[in-house]
């Protein structure tokens, strides 16, 4: 029987950077992990404007889509929604107001936090 290895608040906050320097390069959408509409029109996925889900898939596997159930995918997203004024982080994203400003803020915060708990 092997144990799953929770991953390190250090990378969980480093996946978090990575996110949020994501969405600074290719722009924040609502909806969907990425802009299907800019998919549509042939633009490659790793340059289509995210969610926060699909950012840090995104950082974590270099793809918007949800690759699999890995440990570091999961608790970053955990992070972030324990930080987030939602019952889910796909619900925070969808929020009236919740734009690009608040979800780098949310990530670069929580990101901050992480760090904070471990030194």
């Amino acid at each position: 029987m092997t144990t799953a290895i929770a991953p390190a608040a250090t990378d969980i906050a480093a996946v978090l950077d990575l996110a949020a320097d994501h969405i600074t390069t290719v722009g924040y959408c609502k909806k969907y992990l990425y802009s299907v509409s800019q998919a549509a029109t042939g633009l490659p996925l790793d340059k289509c404007a995210v969610d926060l889900i699909g950012a840090i898939n995104f950082a974590v596997h270099g793809t918007p889509r949800h690759v699999g159930g890995d440990p570091l995918t999961f608790a970053a997203e955990q992070a972030l929604t324990a930080r987030a004024d939602a019952p889910s982080l796909a619900a925070w994203c969808d929020y009236p107001g919740n734009g690009k400003t608040l979800a780098l803020a949310l990530l670069r915060d929580t990101a901050d936090h992480l760090r904070k708990e471990t030194s």
